[in-house]
This record gives C-alpha cells, structure tokens and sequence, in this order.
C-alpha cells in the first residue's frame, strides 16, 4: 500500500471518528436519562425557536418557579438568548426583588419544600434536561393522573409515585389511568389537548435551553471546526502531490 493511500485511509477513519463520536456520545446519554424501560415520545424540541423559548419561560415562571429554583439562570442571560429586553425581562419575568444579575429561585425554602412534599423538597431544574432529557420532561409534564392512595391525589405514568402534584392541572384538567394503562380525561382543562402539548413543548424547549444555554453556539463552532479540518486536509492531500510529484 502506497503512502499516499495509507495516508488517505487514515484521515477518511479520523473524519469519521470526528463525526460520529459526539452522536455516539449524546445518544449514549440520552439512552442513559431515559432508561432502558421507558418507552418515551420524542419531545418536539424547537432549539434555537427564540418565540417558543420564551413562551416557555413565561410558563416556568408563572407555574414552576413557585416551588422549583434554576439558580444556575440568570435573568440577565435571557435578554441575550431570548431577545428580550431588560425592560420585558423585569416586567414579565421577575415577579419578586431579584435583578439581572441574579439566578432564577425559588421563594419556596427548603425547609418547607420537605415538610408540604413528603420529605422531598422539589428540586432545582436548572439541569433536568440534561439529567432526565428533553423526552423524559415531555412525557413526564403530559402524564400525570387522578390516584387517591397517594397523599396529594396525584401519580405520574413517567414516575411512579412521585410527590409532585399536577401544577398545570387547571390547563390540562384532570385523567384517570385504566388498568392497561391508558390515560382518558375526567374533567376538562381550560386548554384542549392540542393547545395543552404546545404549551409543554414550549416549556421543555426552554428547559433544553437552561440546561445547555450555549447549545446552538457549540453546534456552530462544532460545523466550523468541521469545515476547517476538511479544508485542511484538502490542502494537505495537495501540498503531499505537489512535494512527491518529482519523487519517483
């Protein structure tokens, strides 16, 4: 085997190992938040959506902040990512004395979290995205239903026995499970199923963007990185032409 073709091999295996790691490893990880028993919907993600992103802010602040804290958001950050302006970040998205500078909290204190949820105080969800994945938020904010033998009245197909209650469910309305585990509604929600699931994507897609708040900046330089190093090798495919075209 010629160098030249040695040479061509190994870079053809690079590029592709350059490629295909980073899926192997999401994939990786997404099976791993996921779990081997779960059979998930594929959440309808829109990253990148800037008006998706912040009616899903809207949500979190108004149905999720009240218990859960993102510490590891910053208010400030959302006028860069989302487009808004200080002024709207304020208006509708600080509701107590925090600034831009500060993280997401919650009012809610520890303390109280373990002693009104059974022990388990809710917990932050700046990285619950990366943690359980954008599938499992989705199947997990759409699969809660009506069961009296747990203290709050509520249970989760997605987590068994979970303390939350259903804080969306004035939205939704309410479901009841039958015994093969099918979820049929019992009382109806301000919003219709269709309206409801929008809602959730738009909160999840901005859950996916707490998680990873530079995703599409990474995805940039990733495809840059990318281009370069082929151009790279391109020119060094030639430059090798050039300087063995004479070499008998």
């Amino acid at each position: 085997m010629s160098f030249a073709t040695t040479m061509a091999a190994t870079a053809a295996r690079l590029l592709r190992a350059i490629v295909l790691i980073p899926i192997l490893l999401a994939a990786s990880s997404a099976a791993m938040a996921a779990g081997a028993s779960l059979d998930l919907p594929q959440a309808p993600v829109q990253y990148g959506d800037k008006e998706s992103m912040q009616r899903g802010a809207a949500t979190f602040v108004n149905y999720c902040l009240g218990c859960h804290g993102a510490q590891y958001m910053r208010y400030g950050r959302l006028t860069e990512d989302l487009g808004l302006t200080d002024e709207q970040v304020k208006q509708f998205l600080i509701h107590n004395d925090a600034g831009l500078g500060d993280g997401m909290r919650s009012a809610m204190r520890a303390e109280d979290g373990r002693e009104w949820f059974y022990q388990a105080a809710p917990p932050d969800l700046s990285l619950s995205s990366r943690l359980r994945g954008p599938d499992w938020l989705y199947a997990y904010l759409r699969g809660f239903y009506r069961d009296s033998s747990r203290p709050g009245g509520w249970n989760n197909v997605v987590f068994e026995n979970a303390a939350m209650p259903h804080a969306l469910s004035d939205l939704q309305g309410e479901y009841a499970r039958d015994e093969n585990g099918e979820l049929s509604q019992i009382v109806a929600g301000r919003m219709s199923p269709a309206e409801y699931d929008a809602l959730i994507i738009d909160l999840v897609t901005f859950m996916a963007y707490m998680g990873e708040p530079s995703r599409e900046t990474r995805y940039k330089i990733g495809y840059l990185t990318l281009a370069f190093l082929l151009a790279l090798l391109l020119a060094t495919y030639f430059l090798y032409r050039e300087y063995w075209r004479d070499v008998h």
